[in-house]
């Protein structure tokens, strides 16, 4: 049987991650193992007495400081022992109960030619209040995802992104400090020799993060690492984009995100 490491990182966000676990805890674990990482950031809140509540379900956790959000990553990236890694961090959420059953059960279109590097997904996007705003706008390619895709930015949500734990490596926490996960995905991607998009919904992702705090800052990292793996040339053109986008989401009153299908 498949094991699947759950990966959650959390500081000072006690209701948060009691709504992740237990969104953890009610999935359906028939057709994988589950190995839930709680990575916590030396909280000070209600945080540390959740994941006591929670020990039962929990196979790893650690409080103590850290260097940011991508060092608590890597923790637990080391601490993983699946065959596959899956973030969801506190105030995320898997979107429906019988996903990994979906993915990796035996009579699943997705593991018939065998067990992939990575798969992916549709991302639910939520208020912080839990409230259901839609699909992502950004959506995922239509060919298939590869690791060129990102040169249109993150089309694939990092919550929506499982990966064999074999082909991934280390955030870049040395030159990346707000957009590590892009980097992060295109590197997984390189390496993966199998790619499946599942058809599915896999997450339900909370808005209002580190990179939409600070957007400036993400986005100036975002041109570094794309300029990185892709040439000046063709971010240049990528960027160009992203503005001719940006204007008709103004021009035509484009919402915000798509409708749940």
């Amino acid at each position: 049987m498949v094991k699947v490491s759950v990966i959650t990182v959390v500081r000072n966000a006690a209701a948060e991650l009691e709504r992740t676990l237990s969104n953890l805890a009610a999935l359906d674990r028939s057709a994988a193992e589950l190995e839930v990482i709680v990575i916590d950031g030396a909280s000070t809140d209600g945080t540390p007495a959740v994941i006591k509540r929670y020990e039962s379900l929990i196979s790893y956790s650690v409080s103590e400081p850290d260097g940011g959000l991508y060092d608590a990553m890597n923790k637990g990236i080391r601490a993983a022992t699946g065959d596959y890694l899956w973030f969801v961090n506190a105030a995320d959420a898997v979107y429906a109960p019988d996903v990994l059953t979906r993915i990796f059960g035996p009579g699943s279109p997705l593991a018939a030619d065998g067990p992939a590097d990575v798969y992916y997904g549709e991302t639910l996007v939520t208020a912080p209040d839990g409230t259901a705003l839609g699909l992502r706008k950004k959506r995922l390619p239509r060919g298939g995802l590869t690791w060129r895709s990102l040169q249109r930015g993150m089309v694939v949500c990092h919550q929506s992104f499982i990966v064999r734990r074999a082909v991934a490596p280390l955030y870049d926490t040395r030159r990346y400090r707000l957009a590590a996960d892009i980097d992060w995905v295109i590197e997984c991607l390189k390496r993966a020799s199998s790619i499946r998009d599942t058809g599915l919904v896999l997450s339900r992702f909370t808005t209002g993060g580190i990179s939409t705090r600070r957007r400036r800052a993400s986005l100036r990292e975002r041109w570094t690492i794309m300029r990185r793996h892709y040439g000046l040339v063709a971010t240049l053109f990528a960027h160009a984009g992203f503005v001719w986008e940006m204007l008709l989401d103004k021009l035509l009153r484009r919402p915000p995100y798509r409708k749940i299908y």
